[in-house]
């Protein structure tokens, strides 16, 4: 198998010249990207969402993802690579190796073709370079749109012209400047900007003893950048230009530098060095530059504020550097947290004092003289002051002078809003490609460019955090014969990852104990348990039950951790509550502790605590929603108290609540099991979010969840609790219409609920089998199993799953043509969800009923029922059963003849369809949209969308759903193209008989025109 991204996004089976396999549209190339940028590591699920959509997803994203990972999937598989892309949490992982990828092919030839250069193996840096070449083409990432392979295409197109570069260098050395001239004109006047090309380009025609061609290339080029950036060309070009004219340009140039000797002041320069690599930060510098110039009364004071290893005292001392004259009398500097001890200002202004020409016999022993003394002594300065690592206000408040023509840079880790007067500069995490440009300043801009694709990788693991990517830098200083990707696979490990990021006094780790030796047992305690648990994000309810707190309490608990800095706000969620996260390094820091020191039984009931009320409020909130899937697995919940606030918004807008949730609460589930905390209650967990996953199509939860509760109980050897999870996977992959695994789910669940005696779930697995039976076409095995089911269900007093049958008899019976039989059990089944309480229930059998009635000829009380069903089903909040009510209704209003904004209706329950990964849904609708067509004498519309249909319903397996648009594409088709008509026609009439339905009769004495006469208005 071979992935391809330089050039359109491809999977081919073979070598390069192998077979394409279809892939699908621009949404699962973007995956596909996404995870071979990602190659061998798990990304998470909201990080390719974030890539996918640009950072504005739509509701449906999570649904989406997983419809476009089943696409990537099937191509991978049909490639030969089956088992290559899997489901790992939190999110996906792509195991491919580096030989199945253009991109990392590329790059391993570039990296060793730069080598082999570097040794002057120039013949075998040449071979290299044309081999990396060779796997080009187009431009990269072809076929997707997404803002991140927009960005790593103009990556690569530098590293392609670095490539091409490389090469022209290797075969000048060879002395085939004559070869290498017409490439690189071709070059030049593709890049007219790029002053390496040029000069390599002089130096071939040179060579090739052409100096005027070489001289008027000069020249050319300098018209381009002056005319279009409006500089002069560079000193390289300029040298070799001079070189040229003097008949010996020599092999290489190199810009001298000029070393300057600043004559040292009498006065205090007590600032740290600045650092030569400092990057981005730009607008928060400027910030504090704009302070400097401001009128101010007082002395004009900035507070930078941010997280553990953001980078606020490099940016103080950055500026102050930048300041330095402005500030003629001199710059004084303290780390008010220095060894790790805080220094009070008696200290600091002793310190001060000193520098600036006061005795020490002479400092007075009282705080407020000295606070008097250094006042004093600056009044009439123009000062600049430097307070490192403030802890609180009170102890920067004395060191503050009065003159306003002095300057004070404070940092801290809380923004210090007790001061007054001052200006607060925040430093959030940094960008990737400022990341990835701060590693370049510290290891070289070569070697990143080198291997951009592990660059990207240590900067996102490093996680924005300026310290770490300090640290990461650092280590590939010290060991330069490592490449990036060695120590991008070293970050990887998540265990590992706070040692890898430590160097020297460069430590995340030790820059994060700082803040945590600050907490108490109380918050000390919180941060483990919250760290442990390793949420998505999280609500501060949820500190309430992890401690056994009071809810205000667990708010102010949070709320600590926030102003430490141990904790980041992430935003508002779908209810109005503020969510909360921890940065990666952060909850690695915290998790570790944890594990140190919080014993496990604690940790345990903790968890446990948590996750009944989470069950509770799952509870509460499922019963607001309308129910997708029988029941299963009715265990004995756990009891707990709950605080009737937390009940009211849960009810209040409960499809609000499991947005904002749900992320949080399966990652839970999964942690609990990881943690070994089973007791099955990630049983009771999985069980409960069956129907709320279900309503929202929230299939990535819902499988998580479930493979989780299914690991849990084959550990444990509880066959009953096995048998409950199988039926809800089965439930899973009915609704996500992947009909093969639903039948061996919910055929494996039967068989561990038969062998342990659970008739319930035996019941509920039975109807999974008839309901996926019926719509593969095999209606005596569908019959024989709902059957079967009922008589379960009956003893059982189970009305639910009795109903349940009775419905999916009636389809039976109307597929088959017992119009009568239908349409009494579907009466009936109507009658029995009412008396449930089950309008969701009432609404769906309200539809089979207008199905009966439309199949009976009767299209005016098809009409009337599909109206009603709509309407129940909208009341009962079931949007997308109400798109298929919808849907029912289009097809009723053909039958009429009254199509007047039937296509409209239609066009939104598509995009509904869509957006919730109903694949059935979309099918459905897209025949439908072509039977309007068809209705109304729209032939080539009819025949696209029909076809459209026929594509999607044969990607399903479904054959009578293929039949039926087989019979209206052959009337589509009946007057222009008769042959193939016909052969539609025979295929349809083969497929009704082979499932025996009531259309093989209706049909038989018809043919594809006399059938276009019946349909067309």
């Amino acid at each position: 198998m071979r992935i391809l991204v330089l050039g359109p996004v491809e999977i081919r089976a073979e070598a390069v010249e192998g077979r394409v396999v279809p892939l699908g549209g621009a949404k699962p190339k973007a995956l596909l990207a996404a995870l071979l940028l990602h190659a061998r590591q798990v990304v998470a699920t909201d990080r390719l969402i974030d890539l996918i959509w640009d950072d504005s997803p739509p509701a449906s994203a999570t649904a989406l993802v997983h419809t476009y990972v089943s696409s990537v999937r099937r191509a991978v598989a049909a490639a030969g690579r089956s088992g290559a892309l899997t489901t790992k949490a939190p999110g996906y992982l792509l195991d491919v190796d580096p030989t199945d990828s253009d991109l990392e092919g590329f790059e391993n030839h570039l990296y060793a073709a730069r080598h082999a250069e570097r040794q002057e193996d120039h013949e075998s840096a040449a071979g290299l370079f044309e081999q990396a070449l060779r796997l080009w083409r187009g431009p990269a990432f072809g076929g997707v749109e997404a803002a991140f392979a927009r960005a790593q295409a103009t990556s690569l197109v530098e590293e392609r012209l670095g490539a091409e570069e490389g090469l022209a260098r290797c075969l000048l050395h060879q002395g085939r400047a004559a070869e290498v001239a017409a490439h690189l004109r071709r070059l030049v006047n593709a890049n007219p900007l790029r002053e390496q090309s040029r000069a390599l380009l002089m130096r071939a025609l040179y060579e090739s003893g052409r100096q005027g061609d070489a001289l008027a290339v000069y020249r050319d080029g300098r018209e381009h950048l002056l005319e279009e950036l409006g500089v002069e060309p560079g000193p390289e070009l300029r040298e070799l230009q001079a070189e040229i004219l003097g008949g010996a340009p020599r092999a290489s140039t190199a810009t001298k530098r000029r070393v300057v000797v600043r004559h040292q002041h009498a006065v205090p320069r007590h600032l740290p060095p600045d650092l030569s690599d400092f990057t981005g930060r730009e607008d928060q510098l400027q910030a504090i530059l704009a302070v400097s110039e401001a009128d101010a009364v007082t002395a004009p004071a900035v507070v930078v504020s941010g997280f553990a290893g953001a980078g606020k005292s490099t940016l103080a001392v950055h500026a102050a550097h930048r300041l330095r004259a402005r500030y003629p009398d001199g710059q004084l500097f303290a780390d008010l947290r220095g060894s790790e001890r805080n220094l009070g200002a008696f200290e600091v202004l002793g310190r001060f004092l000193g520098a600036l020409g006061v005795e020490a016999a002479d400092l007075p022993g009282d705080v407020d003289e000295r606070v008097e003394m250094f006042r004093r002594r600056v009044d009439d300065k123009r000062l600049l002051v430097v307070l490192d690592n403030a802890r609180d206000e009170q102890q920067v408040r004395h060191l503050m002078p009065g003159a306003p023509n002095c300057l004070v840079i404070i940092t801290s880790r809380s923004r210090l809003t007790g001061l007054t007067g001052t200006v607060g500069v925040e430093l959030a995490l940094l960008s990737a490609e400022a990341s990835v440009r701060m590693l370049g300043r510290i290891v070289g801009v070569t070697r990143v460019s080198a291997e951009p694709m592990a660059a990207a990788t240590i900067a996102q693991l490093c996680g924005g955090i300026p310290l770490a990517v300090r640290a990461a830098g650092a280590k590939l200083q010290a060991r330069p014969h490592w490449p990036l990707r060695a120590l991008a696979s070293r970050l990887s490990d998540e265990r590992r990852r706070l040692d890898e990021l430590a160097v020297g006094d460069l430590a995340v780790r030790s820059s994060l104990r700082l803040n945590y030796v600050e907490l108490d047992d109380l918050h000390r305690h919180a941060f483990h348990l919250l760290t442990l648990l390793d949420l998505p994000d999280l609500g501060s309810w949820l500190a309430a039950p992890l401690l056994d707190i009071p809810l205000d309490d667990a708010e102010d608990v949070v709320e600590r951790l926030v102003d430490l800095r141990l904790l980041e706000v992430a935003g508002i969620d779908a209810i109005g509550r503020v969510r909360y996260r921890f940065h990666d390094l952060v909850q690695l820091f915290g998790a570790e502790q944890a594990m140190r020191d919080e014993p496990a039984d604690g940790v345990a009931a903790a968890v446990c605590r948590t996750l009944a009320t989470w069950m509770a409020l799952v509870d509460a909130g499922a019963s607001k929603l309308p129910r997708v899937t029988l029941g299963l697995g009715q265990q004995v919940r756990t009891r707990v108290e709950l605080d009737p606030r937390l009940v009211a918004e849960t009810e209040q807008d409960p499809s609000g609540w499991f947005k904002s949730e749900t992320s949080a609460v399966v990652r839970a589930v999964e942690r609990a099991h990881e943690l070994g905390i089973d007791e099955m209650t990630t049983m009771l967990i999985a069980s409960l979010l069956s129907s709320p996953f279900a309503a929202r199509n929230e299939f990535d939860g819902w499988q998580r969840t479930h493979e989780v509760a299914l690991a849990a109980a084959r550990d444990s050897g509880d066959t009953r609790a096995e048998a409950t999870v199988l039926a809800g996977l089965g439930q899973l992959y009915y609704e996500k219409d992947e009909f093969p695994a639903a039948l061996a789910y919910f055929t494996q669940a039967a068989e561990g609920a038969e062998q342990v005696g659970d008739r319930a779930t035996l019941a509920v697995s039975l109807v999974g089998i008839g309901t996926v039976h019926r719509d593969l076409a095999d209606f005596r095995a569908a019959r024989d199993h709902l059957v079967r089911a009922a008589r379960i269900a009956e003893d059982l007093g189970d009305l639910s799953v009795v109903t349940a049958t009775d419905y999916g008899l009636g389809a039976t019976w109307r597929d088959l043509g017992d119009l009568p039989a239908a349409t009494s059990r579907l009466t009936r089944c109507v009658e029995a969800y009412r008396e449930l309480g089950d309008e969701r229930g009432a609404g769906l059998a309200l539809r089979g009923l207008s199905l009966c009635h439309r199949a009976a000829g009767s299209a005016d009380l098809a009409a009337e029922l599909s109206e009603q069903a709509e309407a129940v089903l909208r009341a009962a909040g079931d949007q997308l059963g109400a798109a298929y009510a919808t849907q029912s209704l289009a097809k009723a209003r053909i039958r009429q003849g009254r199509t007047e904004g039937i296509a409209e209706a239609l066009a939104d329950c598509l995009t509904l369809c869509t957006s919730a990964g109903d694949r059935f849904g979309v099918a459905l609708v897209t025949r439908t949209l072509g039977e309007l067509a068809l209705a109304e004498g729209e032939l080539a519309a009819a025949r696209g969308l029909l076809a459209d249909a026929l594509a999607k319903w044969t990607e399903l397996d479904l054959p009578l759903w293929q039949a039926r648009t087989l019979r209206d594409l052959a009337a589509a088709e009946a007057l222009d193209e008769e042959t193939m008509a016909q052969a539609h026609w025979d295929r349809a009439l083969a497929l009704f008989a082979e499932a025996t339905t009531r259309e093989a009769t209706e049909l038989a004495d018809l043919s594809p025109l006399a059938w276009s006469h019946v349909v067309r208005l």
